[in-house]
């Protein structure tokens, strides 16, 4: 069957230039098919693309059916407008749609678009220097243009090459990237940009079905009529490619992405930095091979479907901590296609809940101390209001008899009443002083520091003198003491009140001695033994505590002294303790703990 051909005075209308009128228009409707999405990323370059081809498509129509030759390098030279901006948009628009932003500076874009333009003055002026074309005419067979190429025209193919195949192997490297849910949509856009770059190498290279007919800008229509099918078929430009770059790699969240194999099919910038190592070294290679400290980590998250939990990572002797969330991930078929790991930095929220419950803990010490402050101050209302009052009053009524009978009585028994007020009167100051001191180390922090034990009792007895004096003691000190960590002031009021209360409790003489000796652990225990007459268990249950002053003892005091050490004690780190056989004679041995120094 011969094929029709209609001649008229100017052009012959036969089924490739239908054929190729028909692409052009094709490529019109395409592009505004495509205006809808225009604000789309990489929509743009396609609208070019689009336009371009179809600019491309007419001009070449007209050249294939033209029938003088001047008609036909016309319509040729016009085709340029549309051929130079074919592949540097198709290489653009790769870029963006696999997210290869470090190139999509306006400074290239506006470089490769005004480099492509400048190819379009090459045939225009090439009457004048005849580098684009050396030489043309008409196949009188086929009324196809033969063109012997010139070196201009081959440097604008390998301009126009190298774009379209950087972009084509772009989209090809992405299509490993992504999971097998997506492939089928970027395997469309393949195969379909590979059909230019076909079209063009069996025209140029004249191994064409159709002799002198160039398919290129057909083939670039095609492609877009293609990729117009991936969008109404897969909805292409709602998925991955841009909602990953604005979702993915925009978020601060770490995220993997791992297939079904195992092996780690994507990742976001956060995950490469926490990993540190390059994108190109991770994607395709096991989980347990880049993390290989985490295999335990990773057989949880192989066996639940969605798994979540917190990890903590040292860098650089700082510790991270992760929340970790593990989901699997289903195609459109609900087949498990792998899984999406996200980890979130909770280190800031930890650390924050660490100061609440450090927080906590410190109101809940307060409370406690409070509350025993409460409890203190109720035992002291029972016990040393009624001895302050009892001596208060006798001040009173001793001053009272003074000024009564100042002027008949006798000078003896002044002088007793005045013994009996500076009795009571230095009593007070006893207490007063010991509240002092309770209150003192109840709101006041000191810095331990290592003390003269030595020097500490002797100042003890040195203000117990009177009443060392007074009963006949008998005290034995050591020469050598061990150092410990204290405060000076506080641990010379412990040694008072023990002291005071062996004068008090012990024999009559008093015998006292005084000691110490090294515990391990590096601590030492300073004790007071009297021969008194000892406490049973349930007494020594009963001392350090509400102020307890024990009635069987029948002796002057308010008890208010070994609460006072208890607390000193603790403060200085350090505990205390009483022992006794409840032998009379053997009496007690109260003592307290200290931390050694260092030294």
């Amino acid at each position: 069957m011969e094929t029709l051909h209609i001649i008229t005075s100017s052009y012959r209308i036969s089924p490739l230039f239908l054929l190729l009128l028909v692409a052009g228009f094709i490529g019109i409707v395409t592009f505004l098919f495509l205006l809808r999405s225009r604000n789309t990323p990489g929509v743009k370059f396609w609208l070019i693309w689009q336009i371009a081809a179809s600019v491309w498509a007419f001009t070449y129509a007209f050249e294939f059916a033209a029938n003088d030759l001047e008609t036909k390098i016309l319509w040729s030279k016009f085709s340029y407008f549309g051929i130079v901006y074919c592949s540097v948009s198709f290489f653009f628009f790769s870029l963006t749609f696999s997210s290869r932003y470090q190139l999509l500076q306006k400074k290239y874009i506006v470089l490769l678009y005004a480099l492509a333009t400048l190819f379009i003055l090459s045939p225009f002026t090439n009457d004048f220097h005849h580098l684009h074309w050396k030489s043309y005419s008409i196949d009188p067979l086929t009324n196809a243009t033969d063109y012997n190429y010139g070196p201009l025209f081959w440097l604008f193919l390998v301009f126009s090459y190298t774009t379209l195949l950087t972009g084509i192997i772009h989209i090809f490297l992405f299509f490993f990237r992504l999971s097998h849910f997506y492939r089928s949509q970027i395997l469309v856009l393949l195969f379909a940009s590979l059909l230019p770059l076909f079209g063009n190498i069996i025209y140029v290279f004249q191994i064409n079905p159709v002799p002198g007919f160039d398919w290129t800008p057909f083939s670039f229509l095609l492609t877009g009529v293609l990729i117009a099918f991936s969008i109404s078929q897969f909805r292409m430009f709602e998925l991955v490619p841009f909602a990953r770059t604005k979702l993915i790699d925009m978020i601060p969240d770490a995220i993997l992405i791992v297939d079904n194999f195992h092996r780690i099919a994507d990742l976001n910038p956060a995950m490469r930095k926490l990993i540190d190592s390059d994108e190109k070294e991770i994607i395709g290679r096991k989980v347990d091979e880049v993390f290989p400290a985490r295999e335990m980590l990773i057989d949880e998250i192989r066996k639940n479907d969605d798994f979540q939990t917190e990890i903590m990572r040292e860098r650089e002797g700082v510790k991270h901590y992760y929340d970790l969330q593990a989901l699997a991930l289903f195609d459109q078929k609900k087949h498990q296609t792998g899984r999406l790991i996200v980890l979130r930095d909770i280190s800031h929220h930890v650390e924050t809940e660490e100061k609440i419950r450090e927080t906590n803990i410190r109101l809940m010490d307060e409370i406690q101390e409070k509350e025993k402050l409460i409890v203190d101050l109720d035992a002291f209302s029972h016990t040393v209001a009624h001895d302050l009052k009892n001596m208060l009053g006798a001040i009173v009524t001793a001053s009272s008899l003074i000024k009564s009978g100042i002027d008949d009585m006798p000078k003896e028994d002044i002088l007793e009443i005045n013994e009996l007020i500076n009795q009571s009167a230095t009593k007070t100051m006893h207490i007063t002083r010991e509240l002092l001191t309770l209150a003192s180390v109840r709101q006041q922090d000191v810095k331990l520091a290592g003390v003269n034990m030595k020097r500490i009792v002797k100042e003890a007895l040195k203000r117990l003198d009177d009443m060392i004096k007074e009963s006949g003691a008998k005290i034995s000190v050591p020469d050598v003491w061990p150092e410990v960590l204290g405060y000076d002031a506080w641990l010379e009021e412990v040694w008072i009140n023990y002291i005071s209360n062996a004068l008090k409790y012990g024999g009559r003489p008093p015998l006292i001695e005084i000691g110490s000796e090294i515990l391990p652990g590096r601590k030492v225990k300073f004790w007071i033994r009297d021969n008194g007459k000892g406490l049973s268990q349930e007494e020594m249950s009963l001392l350090f505590i509400k102020f307890t002053r024990l009635e069987t003892l029948k002796v002057e005091g308010n008890g208010l002294g070994l609460s006072i050490v208890k607390r000193i004690v603790e403060k200085l780190d350090g505990e205390v303790g009483v022992e006794s056989k409840n032998i009379p004679g053997e009496g007690c041995t109260f003592y307290f703990v200290l931390p050694m120094t260092n030294s």
